[in-house]
């Protein structure tokens, strides 16, 4: 690059992300005629949720509809997560993550944990 700028990481990003949008949604068909439906323009609700406006290409159609694109949920925890940001997991995991990390008194038996066997199940 000229004038001794370097890309980071971030602006690598970032002009990845900047690029037409509308192209890399899972396309939605029209409900009436089944064509396809094209993003006209699209609004950000939230830093998780966009809604986005949609009209069938079937000229004799013509119908609009709006839809949303939201997140729901994590798959794999960010490399690198920003602390200010908290967001769910996937609930399985989340819940298996939150049993794995309890406090445990190690005096207190766990019922749900195998112990050794008794003397009365041999």
């Amino acid at each position: 690059m000229s004038g001794g700028h370097k890309q980071t990481a971030a602006e690598d990003v970032a002009s990845v992300v900047a690029e037409d949008d509308a192209g890399r949604f899972a396309p939605l068909y029209c409900p009436h005629c089944g064509f396809r439906g094209r993003i006209r323009s699209s609004k950000q609700v939230t830093g998780q949720h966009r809604d986005m406006y949609y009209q069938c290409v079937n000229l004799f159609c013509s119908h609009s509809w709006r839809a949303s694109l939201a997140y729901e949920y994590g798959i794999v925890p960010s490399g690198i997560p920003n602390p200010k940001v908290d967001l769910p997991l996937r609930p399985m995991e989340r819940q298996a993550f939150l049993e794995a990390t309890r406090p445990r008194d190690a005096t207190q038996p766990d019922m749900f944990e195998l112990g050794p066997p008794s003397a009365e199940a041999a």
